[in-house]
């Protein structure tokens, strides 16, 4: 457990300081002479060994100089982490305790991370949403927040030379970065996408693991795996690989990683494949991405998402070795996608509700209700009969279908809260795009661009209006500007930021980050509603508007396209260019157009 919580701390609080400024803190504990007493906190990263506390005149104690800031910190006591029992001052560490809070002298206030150089915009796609201008504004914010966390690697951590980071504290993860690279393709000209994951390709072992985190000063792990926590995340990698292949055509990165994705796929197979339930898989809280969702009594059963998500694993590896010409391969994870699939089905669907739940220890299902069952439509997993239950849950208000969609915990569960409380209520741009992305595996375009345009309107409502009670925002992020930026996670029912993990702070600030995938990419897809699918010269286009839209400066394979139109009484207009020939498919009114586009401009219209 020891190792657990060093873990859960690392992920969760930062350092708060904010001067130069030092002063000598004395921190003092009571307990008899025979124990064995630490100091651990955000200001040594939680390390439970380097702060050792002496013991003199019936008390433990030791000083510590600090600059001046707001810190978090427990006691070890003879390896028991406890808050400061005469520190009234504390906020739940994420888990079953507290941690204390100290403020030391006179802190400034923070001030928001920047990129020294500046943001080249016309080298990014431009949209064009003539009823949403403060949509495309809030898109380009969003760039320049992803701009300002643009790292580069040293020699002593190996990273790329450039990569993308969420920018919170001197950490890369794997959760989080697999997802800003699915809006980054976009930026791909600027913004290092698919070179932030070789961060972790770089670091996988001999035996095929990759850990979920990774040191950004050293480049180490930062834990070293065991049984009970495996320090992974879900095999997301081949998911945004193949999803990168069909929007550039670019197979020579496709036969670099194929090997890598096989061999963490079979790390898995061999570490996280569950007793209980047969052929699916388990995994940890932290593991699952979603840190705080209620698991009771799962434990090693059957977890309903990380075993759709293996499934996706298989599925996408299978077809990124039939396009390399693997056939073995192809044919050996195209058959394991089947059999995860029969067992996903087998042992996590409740014919009682109609819904997908955890497996449990004891062979009973969780009573939870959470978004990780959709990554059975991502990974189509979901038997067709199966989808028309899913789908209601998701339109009927009294589960998900809350004023601002999806929340990840179902309004009907009975530890759903209200103002989100991290991932027990909170409404996640990382989940909702996978949410939206199964639900068109299905076919269902219009319920995805429904949540799409449900989820940018909120983020875009919290940004222009919102007012925050500094109070309510952590110490580390009262930057006294106004706090017009995008949050980690937002409230499922008022235009508000969700509460973090302690229930008491507002979510991070700036975080681009997954919540870059609504404003850019879900802005891109599903808004405009553009499917880029450059290993076949095509372009899929769902028209749902009915202004002035769409996009210029699209990167489309090793083209740039123009793509507009005007849709007039029953007409649309279509003004396009291009520089190679391609394929457009139209899908307006659940009629479907295809049309050659030439080199050049091309003005056509439809009726």
């Amino acid at each position: 457990m020891l190792k657990i919580f060093v873990f859960i701390s690392l992920f969760f609080c930062g350092i708060v300081s904010a001067q130069k400024d030092s002063l000598w803190v004395e921190f003092n504990y009571s307990a008899d002479a025979n124990h064995k007493v630490y100091l651990t906190g955000s200001f040594n990263d939680w390390n439970s060994k380097s702060h050792k506390l002496y013991y003199n005149k019936n008390r433990w104690t030791i000083s510590v100089k600090l600059a001046a800031g707001y810190y978090y910190y427990k006691f070890i006591d003879n390896n028991r982490w406890i808050p400061d029992p005469k520190n009234k001052n504390r906020v739940s560490d994420g888990g079953s305790s507290f941690n204390s809070i100290i403020k030391v002298g006179e802190p400034e206030r923070p001030s928001r991370q920047k990129n020294s150089k500046r943001l080249n915009k016309s080298r990014l796609p431009e949209p064009i949403l003539e009823d949403n201008p403060k949509w495309v504004d809030l898109y380009y914010k969003t760039w320049e927040i992803a701009w300002s966390k643009i790292r580069y690697g040293t020699d002593e951590n190996g990273f790329v030379e450039k990569y993308i980071d969420e920018g919170y504290n001197d950490l890369i993860y794997q959760w989080d970065t697999i997802f800003m690279a699915a809006f980054a393709i976009y930026g791909k000209r600027i913004f290092p996408a698919m070179e932030s994951l070789d961060n972790f390709y770089n670091k996988q072992r001999p035996d095929g693991y990759i850990q979920s985190v990774y040191s950004e000063v050293t480049g180490k792990q930062v834990a070293e795996p065991s049984f009970d926590e495996p320090v992974i995340n879900p095999p997301l990698f081949a998911w945004i690989e193949l999803k990168y292949y069909q929007m550039t055509n670019d197979k020579s990165r496709l036969k670099r990683v194929l090997p890598k994705l096989i061999k963490y796929f079979n790390w898995i197979e061999r570490h996280n494949k569950s007793i209980i339930a047969k052929g699916i898989y388990f995994t940890t809280s932290l593991g699952s991405g979603m840190d705080n969702i209620p698991r009771e009594g799962v434990g090693k059963g059957g977890w309903v998402d990380f075993s759709s998500q293996q499934a996706l694993a298989a599925k996408c590896i299978h077809e990124i070795a039939e396009i390399l010409g693997e056939k073995e391969e192809s044919i050996r994870f195209s058959k394991r996608f089947t059999e995860i699939e029969k067992l996903i089905n087998l042992y996590c669907w409740d014919y009682d509700t109609g819904f997908y739940r955890d497996y449990r220890a004891d062979g009973t299902l969780s009573a939870t209700t959470y978004i990780g069952a959709f990554w059975t439509l991502l990974s189509e997993v979901c038997e067709n009969d199966n989808f028309i239950n899913l789908r209601d849950y998701l339109t009927n208000p009294e589960e998900f279908w809350r004023p601002n969609v999806v929340p990840s915990l179902s309004a009907s569960d009975q530890d759903y809260d209200t103002k989100g409380y991290y991932w027990r209520g909170s409404v996640w741009s990382a989940t909702n795009y996978m949410v939206v992305k199964g639900l068109e595996k299905y076919g269902d375009y219009q319920l995805a661009h429904r949540i799409a345009h449900n989820h940018i309107e909120n983020i875009a409502r919290v940004y222009y209006q919102f007012v925050p009670d500094e109070e309510k925002i952590a110490f580390e992020e009262r930057f006294g500007d106004g706090y017009k930026t995008i949050w980690e996670c937002y409230n499922p029912e008022k235009p508000r930021p969700a509460t973090r993990w302690d229930n008491t702070f507002y979510s991070r600030q700036d975080f681009v980050g997954s919540s870059g995938l609504g404003p850019i990419a879900m802005l891109i897809e599903n808004i405009i509603g553009i499917d880029l699918r450059a290993d076949k010269n095509l372009i899929r286009w769902q028209i749902s508007r009915e202004d002035k839209h769409g996009v210029n400066n699209l990167q489309f394979g090793k083209q740039i396209v123009n793509l507009v139109v005007k849709p007039k009484n029953e007409l649309l207009s279509f003004e396009i260019f291009c520089t190679k020939a391609f394929d457009l498919e139209i899908v307006w009114n659940d009629n479907l157009y295809t049309r050659r586009i030439n080199p050049g401009i091309n003005i056509f219209n439809i009726k």
